[in-house]
């Protein structure tokens, strides 16, 4: 299994890396409880200290006082998971909305949404938490973990930046992704204050993000993949035995103007190609792609 994690994370895409993350600290806290379970004598009890001694170190709460002395749990949060069904219809979603995500706008871009995404729907349960505990059904100093606020955020990213887009839901048929999204965001409003256990509120702050991140992606500011470059640029300082690249300019030539116009040209007939293929997808939905259709988007995800 460790193998194929492994080659998994190597040759996958930013979906599957996701993916294993959340799977291996399901995993590694699955093992956590089995060992506790014969200290403990039962499973209740099991639980009660593998919450103690590691998930505690790995959840966030809506205390100031416990997010300053561990404000590494802003990021761990969204990876952590102590139930299955948690975790699959994290996942089950993840897969479904990022797999459209990362193949219109890249494994950079899907990243940032699922980091800022998380920290969103984190801030906005904070806020509710300790200004209005009413609504938020839980004590301030209650613990929060699970995907869900960034794996919103990527699906109401991508139904924002692709209302249009037809999905086919078994059973139903071809629909538009800004009416599934729409349902989910909907189920969130429902749940607020009805004190079920469910941080709805960090869900609405994942899918508020995600909706606003699209409509400034659309007018050119792109905040998610702003995030990923700077992490990108403090993790090659960081890194042992990393050095900076040199950039060699190429000294101008008569022949440059003629270059221009000729590039000019094919990134005119490239992005006519990429809008051909959106307005497929708008009109039969992505699945009507051809593998090559399908390849083509996602290399210009990636640029």
């Amino acid at each position: 299994m460790f193998e194929e994690f492994k080659r998994q994370w190597r040759t996958g895409s930013m979906v599957v890396r996701l993916i294993i993350i959340n799977l291996v600290v399901f995993l590694i806290l699955l093992a956590t409880y089995l060992l506790f379970l014969p200290v403990g004598g039962n499973g209740p009890t099991a639980e009660l200290l593998r919450d103690h001694y590691v998930v505690q170190w790995l959840r966030s709460s809506a205390d100031p006082h416990f997010l300053l002395h561990r404000p590494w749990t802003v990021i761990t949060y969204m990876f952590t998971h102590t139930g299955f069904f948690h975790l699959f219809w994290n996942m089950f979603m993840l897969y479904f909305g990022g797999r459209l995500f990362e193949d219109l706008l890249g494994g950079r871009r899907l990243l940032g949404h699922y980091l800022l995404g998380g920290i969103a729907g984190l801030l906005l349960w904070v806020l509710i938490t300790n200004l209005m505990p009413g609504l938020s059904g839980g004590p301030v100093g209650s613990g929060i973990i699970g995907a869900s606020a960034g794996v919103l955020c990527v699906f109401v990213g991508i139904a924002a930046y692709q209302p249009h887009m037809l999905v086919n839901l078994m059973f139903i048929g071809p629909v538009k992704l800004m009416y599934v999204a729409a349902v989910f965001v909907l189920l969130d409003l429902v749940g607020l204050g009805s004190g079920d256990g469910v941080a709805h509120e960090a869900h609405m702050g994942g899918a508020l993000y995600g909706l606003f991140a699209a409509i400034q992606l659309r007018r050119g500011n792109d905040w998610s993949l702003r995030l990923v470059n700077a992490l990108d640029s403090v993790w090659s300082r960081i890194k042992p035995g990393r050095r900076p690249r040199m950039r060699v300019e190429k000294p101008f030539t008569r022949s440059a103007k003629s270059n221009d116009d000729a590039f000019n040209k094919a990134k005119h007939d490239q992005q006519a190609r990429i809008d051909s293929i959106l307005d497929k997808i708008s009109r039969s939905g992505y699945d009507s792609l051809s593998k090559e259709e399908k390849d083509m988007l996602f290399k210009e995800g990636k640029r």
